[in-house]
């Protein structure tokens, strides 16, 4: 299925086409963004260089009716020893670019003035700036630009943070549009977008499930049948929607069932409206449309609370864990002035915790708020805070902050005993782990929800389903052994890509005496040839 790769240049202001043929080859996903990144930067290129990009990929289902699948895959370069750096954001971005036939976006070089907006819709790619957009809060952004398109339109970009190019600062994306408005997504990389001096891509289209498909009848039939697994799943179909992601990390630790913890409690669809009476915009529950899950205005938690989103209750539990305080509405406080800003407020947190036992700051929790004003005026203090938890560790070296650093989550992989219960011949020497990630990439790459894992991992009836969605939407033969065979190669590739750029960089670090010995051992060799 062809489909096209628009590449906008903010330096030259050059916009160019170029048609793919989408799902052949690995030209889907994370192994289509790695692709345009290495066709566009220059492996000297550092994180905030002209050189390099920011790569928008739509997963490969995206745009299409499948349900949960409105996944857009964001990429650049982490630096110039670094691999490629991805982000997995939801919002109503994907969908709408892959309406309107675009497999992927590439923005590379620099905007010559903060404030530069890249408007897409069917009808072609235009950039230009606007000043009155800088200064603003998140929502003020997201008004100014819905005014002049579409209420509905999707958009992506940088607040206050991202200008300051702080390395705790990330994008905001958009929801349908309604209430909640838009999301600030974890490793969103605001910094980069702030070093090109980009605001915000807008993109808009009649709909959302106007992207190309080689047999939509058969693609809508596999669709419904995979829509059952995942609804069906008592985490994906009841849990979910009803706990929230914390809470059921909480009963998934502590050992007990999920429908018989009493930590929880159901809230009828009765209980919801009322939640939100007397609000004039029209209510989220999924992040976009397609979503079978739904995890906005849904969220209910011990004690009767209420949360509008899985951001809410994260803060909430970031804020309980690291300072010992239950305090709903301080949480909700922080979460919307962090979003605002362009921060993910869990992050922050964890930030202020590492910032406060590092100065021995005492009730810390009551800072919070005052450092994320701090943070916006751009004040030392706050860009010690929006360093992360391992820039404060190096600037209080001498101090021991280990307890309270971020760590990935591959870091606790070591802790579990995975086992994987499908098998599949052709991948036979893969350990479970092994299959689990790349089961994980395959999600990844079609553009699912990562709660869909619950129903979808482990699960042979499910592959098998994802194996007919890809052969009805590209037209290519594919079966599920081979459609994970493709994300292990993703994964080979990205970690490839990552140990060559890292020896590109180290041609930076040889030392200057060197070319003398570059004389001196030349000349050696001439004479021996002689």
């Amino acid at each position: 299925m062809l489909e096209i790769i628009v590449t906008v240049d903010l330096t030259t202001g050059a916009i160019s086409n170029k048609e793919i043929s989408s799902g052949s080859r690995g030209l889907y996903g994370r192994g289509l963004a790695l692709d345009l990144l290495k066709e566009t930067v220059p492996e000297e290129a550092g994180r905030f260089s002209p050189g390099n990009a920011v790569v928008l990929v739509p997963g490969l289902f995206v745009g299409n009716p499948a349900p949960s699948a409105c996944r857009i895959m964001m990429a650049t370069c982490e630096g110039a020893s670094g691999g490629m750096q991805i982000c997995n954001m939801t919002g109503n971005l994907a969908q709408k670019l892959g309406s309107i036939g675009v497999a992927g976006l590439v923005i590379k070089g620099k905007a010559k003035e903060p404030g530069t907006v890249v408007h897409i819709d069917k009808t072609g790619v235009s950039i230009y700036c606007d000043k009155t957009l800088n200064g603003l809060r998140t929502s003020d952004i997201i008004g100014k630009l819905k005014e002049r398109y579409e209420r509905d339109s999707a958009i992506i970009g940088i607040g206050i943070a991202g200008d300051m190019m702080l390395p705790l600062s990330s994008v905001f994306c958009t929801y349908p549009d309604g209430d909640p408005e838009y999301h600030v997504p974890r490793n969103g990389f605001g910094d980069v977008w702030g070093a090109k001096n980009l605001r915000a891509v807008v993109v808009e289209s009649e709909g959302y499930f106007g992207r190309t498909c080689k047999d939509p009848e058969r693609f809508s039939k596999a669709s419904k049948r995979l829509a059952g697994i995942i609804v069906n799943d008592e985490i994906c179909g009841s849990a979910l929607p009803t706990y929230g992601s914390i809470t059921i990390m909480r009963i998934l630790e502590g050992g007990e069932g999920i429908r018989t913890s009493p930590e929880v409690k159901r809230i009828s669809e009765k209980d919801r409206l009322q939640d939100k009476a007397g609000c004039s915009r029209r209510i989220n529950r999924n992040c976009a449309p397609m979503c079978v899950i739904g995890c906005l205005n849904r969220h209910a938690a011990s004690k009767g609370r209420r949360y509008s989103s899985p951001a809410q209750v994260e803060t909430q539990a970031a804020i309980e864990n690291c300072f010992g305080v239950d305090d709903y509405e301080l949480a909700r406080r922080v979460q919307e002035k962090a979003s605002e800003i362009g921060l993910v407020a869990t992050e922050f947190v964890t930030s202020a915790n590492a910032y406060a036992r590092a100065t021995g700051s005492e009730n810390a929790q009551e800072n919070l708020l005052d450092w994320l004003d701090e943070l916006a005026a751009g004040s030392l203090t706050g860009r010690v805070i929006a360093s992360r938890t391992h820039g404060v560790a190096e600037l209080y070296k001498d101090i021991e902050l280990d307890n309270w650093m971020d760590v990935s989550a591959a870091q606790e992989e070591g802790s579990f005993d995975i086992r994987m219960g499908e098998k599949y011949p052709s991948l036979d020497g893969l350990t479970a782990l092994e299959l689990l990630y790349a089961q994980i990439f395959v999600l990844e790459n079609l553009g699912f929800c990562i709660f869909t894992s619950f129903a979808l991992l482990d699960n042979a009836e499910a592959f098998d389903i994802l194996a007919e969605m890809f052969e009805s939407r590209t037209g290519i033969k594919m079966d599920a052994e081979t459609l994970i065979g493709e994300a292990r190669e993703c994964i080979r590739r990205e970690r490839a890509y990552k140990e060559r750029r890292w020896m590109a960089g180290q041609k930076s670090n040889i030392p200057p005496f060197t070319r003398v010995l570059y004389r001196y051992f030349g000349k050696r060799e001439e004479v021996c040839n002689d």
